[in-house]
């Protein structure tokens, strides 16, 4: 009777041990930019009243977006929004100060207006985080509600019209300030501070619902705000570095939200492991220091 219990239990583990290994997270594309879910960021983009106000939601603990440690400190990094514009087109760069002397440049939100009063809109991941045309847009009403893989869901010929996002008209009024974030390396908000980053499999089921709402594409779309941002491109050489010797940042530290059945994928899944950062590349021992007069508003450029 033990032994047949023994081996009862032998094949229940073996199962279990089986549907763990294969289950996989989908969309992870083994890269740094695991860690900032741009279906979230355009989201969060399409709900800010103004540049400002995104950058502050973007950097928020609250929000559980931005979980990137690009520079190996263990902390998360504060990302900077510079807005270059040129005619009816505006590129909003994402950025991290990596350190003193570095900054990457993390996705780009490309927007530009019609003669007809419409504007578009994509977000482009950089290259170095997220690989290759690595571009989300907006899905249509229709679009977002038709099954998963279905070709009306993946009908690329339907472009949103953003004009109603308060964002957009905002960066179209005619006294707008073209927005360059104040902040940067050791100088930050008042009210923020870093924490720490947690595994993907954690960080995955906050935003991935977001992503019925977006689709990916692989061709920019704007011609204008596209060439605007890659004459001002920004890489760092440590984010390179770490990238050719480290898989993405990931430490978990906190446990995952009640979030339905998604929660329960991400409590399931296994973490990637963590390599130590290369010796040419020290950890940063100089603490960070906030600046306690709260937040500035954008100069111009």
């Amino acid at each position: 009777m033990k032994t047949l219990k023994k081996l009862c239990a032998l094949f229940l583990l073996t199962g279990i041990s089986a549907s763990a290994s294969a289950r996989v997270l989908p969309d992870s594309l083994g890269l740094p930019g695991d860690n900032l879910d741009l279906y979230g960021v355009l989201e969060l983009f399409k709900k800010s009243e103004n540049p400002e106000e995104f950058e502050k939601a973007l950097n928020s603990k609250d929000n559980q977006l931005n979980n990137l440690d690009l520079n190996g400190d263990n902390e998360i990094d504060y990302i900077h929004v510079i807005d270059r514009t040129e005619k009816d087109a505006h590129a909003l760069v994402l950025q991290v100060a990596v350190n003193d002397k570095e900054t990457q440049d993390v996705a780009v939100i490309e927007i530009e207006k019609k003669a007809d009063g419409t504007a578009d809109v994509q977000i482009v991941g950089d290259e170095d985080l997220y690989g290759k045309n690595y571009i989300i847009e907006p899905l249509d009403e229709a679009s977002a509600k038709a099954p998963e893989n279905s070709p009306a869901r993946n009908n690329t010929t339907v472009v949103v019209n953003v004009w109603h996002w308060p964002v957009v008209q905002y960066v179209y009024r005619p006294s707008y300030v073209v927005w360059v974030s104040p902040w940067g390396w050791h100088h930050y908000p008042g009210w923020w501070s870093p924490w720490r980053p947690v595994y993907y499999g954690v960080y995955y089921p906050h935003w991935h619902p977001y992503h019925y709402y977006h689709r990916r594409v692989y061709a920019p779309r704007m011609t204008v705000a596209h060439n605007v941002y890659y004459g001002h491109r920004s890489v760092s050489k440590t984010v390179y570095d770490r990238r050719s010797t480290t898989t993405a940042p990931v430490r978990s530290t906190v446990q995952p939200a009640k979030r339905g059945r998604h929660n329960s994928e991400a409590q399931k899944a296994k973490p990637r492991s963590e390599k130590a950062a290369p010796k040419s590349q020290p950890r940063q021992e100089k603490p960070r220091q906030n600046n306690k007069q709260g937040g500035q508003k954008g100069r111009r450029r």
